[in-house]
């Protein structure tokens, strides 16, 4: 019985397999079919300094290990062109350790995405996507500010795998 039942899998499991199914991006990447991506600094409306290189070196990044498309440095050659701006950036207090003083805050960002294609100048897909990170605070300050960048950083990976997922529904 156990066998069958083995037998029945490994048979669906061959047949799905040569029907092409298989996950998003893990199709080996053909250099002739793949468009080229460029990805530029993102603007900074907010009053965070060094969030667009942030936010763009996190992209690059996720773009880059999957091999899906080609990242390229600049637009002039690019198929494709994934534009941010960070709208809107606010720390608030959520854990404190007395009356007057936060332990843990939490940085909320608004970004907004734009995938351009080139030729046309056609907008492909465009999102508002908000995130949210919590980083502890302490009292020296370069240590805050270093948790707090770490907090940051860690939302701007959040950001490029939630972008990263949707640009590959759309190429």
């Amino acid at each position: 019985m156990a066998v069958c039942r083995l037998g029945v899998v490994v048979l669906l499991v061959v047949s799905l397999w040569g029907c092409g199914y298989r996950p998003l991006g893990a199709a080996p990447p053909d250099s002739q079919v793949r468009p080229s991506l460029a990805i530029p600094l993102f603007a900074n409306r907010s009053t965070e300094v060094g969030l667009e290189a942030i936010f763009a070196t996190a992209l690059i990044n996720a773009f880059a290990q999957t091999g899906a498309v080609k990242v390229v440095p600049g637009d002039r050659e690019a198929d494709l062109v994934l534009e941010g701006k960070v709208r809107s950036l606010d720390n608030t207090s959520v854990a404190f350790d007395s009356v007057s003083r936060s332990s843990v805050r939490r940085v909320t960002l608004r970004v907004e995405i734009t995938l351009r294609q080139k030729k046309g100048d056609k907008v492909l897909w465009k999102d508002t996507q908000v995130l949210q990170e919590d980083y502890v605070v302490d009292p020296n300050y370069h240590f805050g500010e270093a948790t707090k960048t770490e907090g940051l950083q860690r939302a701007a990976i959040t950001l490029a795998r939630r972008v990263l997922d949707k640009v590959l529904l759309v190429i």
